[in-house]
């Protein structure tokens, strides 16, 4: 699998479901990366490896793979992110159910890769 494909694959795998709790009431298919980075950046770490980082200022998770900043939910924003002020950090699974959102989500996006 290529990283374009796993952002296809998350593009159609997204839902309201998916979506940070706080931010449900906010999810659209318009822009259906908002509130996904957490679940999205670890599914990124699953199948790619790498780190994952925290934007200080957005409270936004993103990857960071071979000395390349990888981001698959920066469209939720209407500006261009400054990466600098992040900080190396692993989204917290016992939070906001995490790895229910997460375990969806990979379940999805394999089940729509499987069936392409």
């Amino acid at each position: 699998m290529t990283l374009k494909q796993l952002q296809n694959a998350l593009l159609k795998s997204y839902s309201e479901e998916t979506a940070y709790p706080d931010w449900q009431n906010k999810w659209n298919k318009r822009k259906p990366t908002i509130g996904q980075c957490a679940i999205t950046a670890l599914l990124v770490q699953f199948y790619f490896g790498g780190e994952i980082y925290k934007h200080n200022i957005e409270d936004h998770y993103f990857n960071f793979i071979n000395g390349e900043v990888i981001d698959l939910t920066k469209e939720q924003f209407d500006y261009r992110l400054d990466y600098s002020n992040s900080q190396l950090k692993q989204p917290d699974l016992t939070k906001a159910n995490t790895l229910e959102r997460f375990e969806l989500l990979k379940n999805r996006v394999e089940n729509y890769l499987n069936n392409k």
